[in-house]
């Protein structure tokens, strides 16, 4: 089978964990909390292949967030190979190596969304696995030094993301406060010493060309060439080129026909495509939408903004449900409450967009 991670080829079978394949292939993810999902330094965004591998865990879906998720991020060391065919991971250390290339501004802005990510997610994710010890699926004190030692590692990314500008003050307040009830259970209450920090989970990189797809999403903070890899890495570094750092300000230079007109000379890219991509910003308006989610929705006939409004909630999920059987667009589809409540929002969005 083939699996590639950060661009190297690895060798893999059904049954095996990402985290050993990436370790064993010289492509590894970090390792801190012994597999527990704490630290989440093995973070990947799978860019080909979902469904080859296992369903979400309840420790992933306890540590990600929605829009992570709805991105392909995992977990390496929750998710299994369950199928035979091509699977392609890219890690978060590479994609950061990859902004350092080509756009080390958006550096500051990717680590305080990735950090306020975390810091939303740490207790209650933590408090998953630490009831999952409680009722005996992991072995007492050993994994709860294990949950302390990530505990200390996940704190320490999100207070690193933090150092210059906090605007995610309350989940780190929430996370510190979590820290001090939990700490004094463990015979080795340190949370995490300084040979634990991220900075020492280091990733073997290849220097292979960027993937397909990114990380997570721009309304946050994420660069542009992360949100639109998932259309190919050649519209991306269009993007980018041109100057366009954020899906806003893609919808504030394309909201009407002349702004149109001028990307598709700055973008070399036909109207219709460039009309695609204004549309799928003007989507990312709605909470929850990412440009994944976005081109789902077009796929299923939806759009633009005004159009989603006058959908039926539920009929609508059908039609994304059956798409996305057919193309597999989505490793995790939206729930009928999501849909729902991005109709819900589209009916109040003011209409950005002139045609």
């Amino acid at each position: 089978m083939d699996i590639i991670i950060n661009d190297r080829p690895c060798r893999g079978s059904v049954g095996e964990k990402l985290s050993k394949i990436a370790l064993e292939s010289k492509s590894h993810v970090g390792y801190v909390c012994a597999g527990l999902g704490i630290c989440q330094t093995c973070y990947v965004t799978v860019l080909e292949g979902g469904e080859r591998l296992s369903p979400l865990s309840d420790v992933e879906r306890a540590f990600l967030s929605e829009k992570q998720i709805a991105q392909g991020a995992r977990l390496a060391c929750q998710t299994t190979v369950i199928q035979e065919g091509m699977i392609r991971v890219l890690s978060r250390p590479e994609e950061v190596r990859r902004m350092i290339l080509s756009n080390p501004l958006s550096l500051f802005s990717y680590s305080v969304d990735m950090g306020k990510s975390a810091a939303e997610r740490f207790v209650p994710g933590v408090t998953n696995v630490i009831d999952r010890i409680s009722k005996g699926e992991m072995q007492g004190q050993e994994a709860l030094d294990d949950v302390l030692s990530g505990m200390g590692s996940a704190l320490q990314f999100s207070m690193d993301a933090a150092k210059e500008s906090i605007p995610f003050k309350e989940q780190i307040n929430g996370m510190v406060d979590f820290c001090r009830k939990m700490l004094p259970f463990s015979d080795n209450p340190a949370p995490c010493s300084e040979g634990q920090s991220l900075e020492r989970v280091a990733l073997t990189i290849s220097a292979g060309n960027k993937g397909k797809e990114p990380l997570h999403v721009e309304p946050a903070g994420m660069s542009i060439t992360a949100e639109f890899e998932p259309l190919g890495s050649d519209v991306a570094e269009k993007l980018q080129k041109a100057g366009i750092q954020s899906c806003s300000e893609l919808l504030e230079r394309g909201k009407n026909p002349s702004g149109r007109q001028a990307l598709v000379a700055d973008l070399e890219l036909q109207s219709k495509e460039v009309l695609t991509l204004v549309n799928y910003a003007d989507l990312c308006r709605i909470t929850g939408i990412s440009v994944k989610r976005a081109s789902l929705l077009e796929a299923a006939g939806v759009d633009t903004v005004p159009e989603l409004a006058q959908r039926n909630p539920a009929h609508l999920f059908d039609k994304i449900k059956k798409v996305n059987t057919k193309k597999k667009m989505l490793q995790q589809l939206p729930s009928k409450q999501d849909v729902a409540a991005w109709i819900a929002e589209a009916k109040k969005l003011p209409r950005a967009m002139t045609y």
